[in-house]
């Protein structure tokens, strides 16, 4: 039964893949003589976890290009993360896609991207977040993997954006956590609430915490009731009939 649970918490994290979308990739292309300065490679980083799709074909040049840029005598912390986010991008687009060579090929350039970019900024948690999930995807859920989580969560731990990302996925494999890790999920969870960020929170409850949802709920009681009337409204919208603490939803008779 364990081994069930487990199998089925991988495959929910699979296809809850925390989202790293990409961004203004063309911008940096035409930006080529300055590319590499700190300022510049701040900014693009800043750009490839935000936002929008690119052409497959176009970010492994792009990639290439930035790893062809690099030294091994010279750390380059900034390019190296881009590099690893880039690389990251192109891995999540090849499992969407189901090219199992590209799987195998993305898979193993980003392992090397994220081993260089770790080695120049060991306390970067959204590295150590994306190691979680590639350790996870390459070699199953084993308790080894936990180590790059609990990093993550070591060096960003109020990090909203992040959040956002690392709660969906954690939130997937809770069943499989150890204890630790899900008292620091649940909690992270309870922070995007308080934080205003319910709109995320819902979608989080009605998706990878759908089978912990009442958990998940229980332990927002005490925040403001604005909030919580805001976030059991959401739900209800999803056809998500759900306990918040303090809020009772009233449903429309049918006809």
């Amino acid at each position: 039964m364990a081994g069930k649970t487990t199998r089925g918490s991988v495959l929910v994290a699979r296809i809850a893949t925390t989202s790293f979308a990409l961004a203004t990739l063309f911008w940096a292309w035409q930006a080529a003589p300055t590319l590499w300065s700190q300022p510049s490679m701040a900014q693009m980083a800043r750009k490839i976890v935000g936002g929008e799709r690119y052409r497959r074909d176009f970010l492994a040049e792009f990639a290439e290009a930035t790893a062809r840029s690099l030294r091994r005598d010279r750390c380059a912390p900034v390019a190296r993360r881009t590099l690893a986010v880039t690389r990251l991008r192109l891995a999540e687009e090849a499992i969407a896609a189901g090219d199992e060579t590209g799987i195998t090929r993305t898979q193993s350039d980003l392992d090397v991207a994220l081993l260089d970019a770790l080695d120049c900024a060991p306390t970067d948690p959204l590295l150590w977040l994306a190691r979680f999930w590639l350790q996870n995807n390459t070699r199953g859920l084993q308790q080894d993997n936990f180590k790059a989580l609990r990093l993550s969560y070591r060096f960003g731990p109020n990090e909203g954006w992040l959040a956002l990302r690392r709660s969906r996925f954690a939130l997937a494999v809770y069943p499989a956590l150890p204890d630790d890790l899900k008292q620091q999920a649940i909690d992270e969870f309870v922070q995007l609430v308080k934080s205003d960020f319910i709109t995320d929170a819902a979608d989080i409850v009605a998706g990878p915490g759908r089978p912990i949802s009442e958990l998940l709920l229980s332990r927002l009681e005490g925040i403001d009731i604005v909030k919580l009337k805001f976030l059991a409204r959401l739900l209800d919208g999803r056809d998500f009939e759900a306990r918040v603490p303090g809020v009772e939803v009233t449903r429309p008779r049918p006809w």
